[in-house]
């Protein structure tokens, strides 16, 4: 069939926590960008995070978590990244920019903590598209092995034909809301 906008847009909060830093190479706890169902294409994605956990020492920020991207229902992901910045096609942290098919709309720094910011990142597959036939998972780490427990949410963009998994409610609104500033 046909690719159609059903589905285009998918959004998601998930509060990111663990604290043992251990391998992760299947991905199971990582943050969820894109579960699907069915036969499609993954398009891109933005991504939000309120990095208000600058720890542990060395690996201060969510920009060390790996990209997972696990196709037609892998046990281990056939693309795995380097890095979130490297995902969002950053190198040495994140900056703002805007390009066609990567950038960053947003980033604040709190002066009065260093390790601590805000950051909204885009990434778009469109030289570069990611089809499935079967499903699609897209993932990323909260930080290096999972170490981060900040604020993650983030809108996926995919095409993808009939039938499909049905998809998941959103949240009542008062959970969708971020966390205070802790400013």
């Amino acid at each position: 069939g046909d690719l159609t906008a059903q589905g285009l847009n998918y959004w998601r909060l998930q509060d990111a926590s663990t604290g043992e830093d251990v391998k992760n190479t299947d991905g199971a706890e990582n943050y969820v960008i894109l579960e699907a169902e069915g036969s499609g294409h993954y398009v891109g994605c933005n991504l939000s995070v309120d990095n208000i956990d600058p720890t542990p020492d060395g690996l201060t920020w969510w920009g060390e978590g790996d990209d997972m991207i696990f196709i037609d229902g892998e046990e281990m992901p056939s693309l795995v990244g380097t890095g979130s910045e490297d995902y969002f096609c950053h190198a040495w942290g994140m900056h703002p920019y805007g390009y066609p098919y990567a950038g960053t709309s947003l980033h604040e720094h709190d002066p009065e903590h260093p390790g601590r910011h805000k950051c909204t990142s885009y990434r778009f597959h469109i030289e570069d598209p990611v089809c499935f036939t079967r499903s699609i998972k897209v993932t990323i780490e909260h930080g290096h092995a999972n170490l981060q427990n900040n604020d993650y949410s983030s809108t996926a963009y995919w095409y993808q034909t009939e039938p499909h998994k049905p998809f998941p409610a959103l949240p009542p609104a008062v959970a969708r809301r971020p966390r205070p500033d802790l400013r």
